[in-house]
Parts: structure tokens; sequence; C-alpha cells
């Protein structure tokens, strides 16, 4: 099974980077040189703009397998209550996760693959702990870690198994909290970051007499330039900022 700590672009999804790629560089070429040779931005802003795409998905894809993850122990702790063991539990919650999320979800693919192994007489614990290393997730590594500490000790299990699941609960739903004020906050930004633009635009078909000195000389193209890098410094700490670690 793949790991999810790196995050590996789709065809469609290098298209849309190649997309974007192109139109920053058409953006960036007629608005700060108004010269086709800016286009060789291209070339530059290529490799930027695949890592934000990439590191973007990223993030998304963790926080919808965090969510995926505590409506699986959920429905998990659910079927143990009803009397199931704790191998069937899984079973039982896989096939009422996938009547609200489909099959293909991860967790659905994940743990498909899990109840066919413990099928097999592989120990869960151990599966939930290759799980928990693939995702390189915090949530999931603490969650197996007492699972598999809980199985050893022959302890109170069924408390141990329930407390786990309520405190990966708790951070699950603080990191929804936080994830939908921080959404805001990104497209608050998003629009900050296009303002340059839309200003240099503005008076460029208002006003182009203001910006003629700027064009068509190297004084003005490395002013310009300069004013393009002080952008792309503040976009860089501005992501800084709303990317906040949970």
């Amino acid at each position: 099974m793949k790991g999810y700590q790196s995050y590996q672009l789709s065809g469609k999804e290098r298209l849309l980077g190649i997309a974007i790629t192109l139109l920053l560089a058409g953006l960036v070429s007629w608005l700060f040189y108004q010269s086709p040779w800016g286009m060789v931005s291209a070339a530059a802003l290529s490799v930027p703009v695949q890592r934000a795409l990439r590191d973007s998905l990223l993030r998304k894809q963790k926080s919808e397998m965090l969510f995926q993850f505590k409506e699986m122990l959920q429905m998990a702790s659910a079927a143990i209550k009803a009397g199931y063991s704790m191998e069937n539990a899984f079973v039982q919650a896989r096939e009422e996760f996938i009547k609200l999320y489909g099959a293909h979800a991860i967790m659905a693919r994940e743990f498909g693959n899990i109840n066919h192994q413990v099928a097999l007489n592989v120990p869960l614990e151990r599966l939930l702990e290759d799980l928990a290393e693939r995702s390189g997730m915090e949530e999931i590594v603490s969650f197996a870690q007492v699972f598999s500490f809980a199985k050893r000790s022959g302890g109170d299990f069924m408390k141990i198994f329930n407390n786990a699941v309520g405190k990966i609960q708790q951070k699950a739903e603080v990191k929804r909290e936080i994830e939908t004020v921080m959404a805001a906050k990104r497209m608050e930004m998003n629009i900050m970051n296009l303002m340059p633009f839309g200003i240099l635009c503005y008076v460029g078909l208002t006003s182009p007499e203001f910006l003629e000195p700027l064009y068509g000389n190297w004084l003005g193209a490395g002013i310009m330039t300069a004013c393009l890098l002080a952008y792309g410094c503040a976009y860089w700490i501005a992501g800084k900022i709303v990317n906040i670690q949970v």
C-alpha cells in the first residue's frame, strides 16, 4: 500500500499546475514588463507553482484522512458496543462507512486491505501500526500505539479503546474548526495577493502614460523585477502565517 507523507500529482493536476503557471507567466510578462520575453518566467514559476499545488493537495488529503479515520473508529466503537468482536467491528464499520463515503474513500480502501489481512490471521495491531507509519499523522500513530499497548497489556481494553477514540474525535473536530476558519483567511489572503496585479492592470488600462517609463528600458525592468521579488516574498510570508499546524 502507498504512503501518504507526500503527494503525487495526477495527470489532470499536473495540467492544472501548467495552466496556472502559464497564466501567471502571462500576467507577469504583460503587467511587469510588457514584453513577450517575460514569458521565460514560466520556467522559473513552474517549480514553486507545482510545489504549492502539491502542498495544498497534501494538506487537504491529510485533513480528509483524519476525518475519515475518526469516522471509521466511531463506527467501530458503535459496533463493539453492539456485541461485535474487535476484528468484526472493523468489518462492520467499513460496510457502514462505504454507505456514507463510498468505496473509493481512502479509509474504505485502507480498512478493506486491513480486514482482508486480518482474515489471513495477520494481527490487527500490526496492520494499524503499518497504516500509522505510512500516514505519518500523529493522531493515527498515537492510536496505533495505544491500541497495540492495550492488546498486549490485557487490561480494560474497551475502556482504553473508547478513550483513544474520544481523544482522536476531539482533536479531529478542533482541526476541522480551525481549518474552516483558516479557509476564510486564505481566501482573504488570495484576494490581497491579487491586488498588485489588479492595481497594475487598472493603471495600465486607464492611465498607461504613468507606467510607460518603466517599460522598454533596463532601469524600469530592474525596478519592476525588484517589485516582483518583494511581492514574491510577501506571498511566501502570508502563506506561512495562514499555514497553522495543530
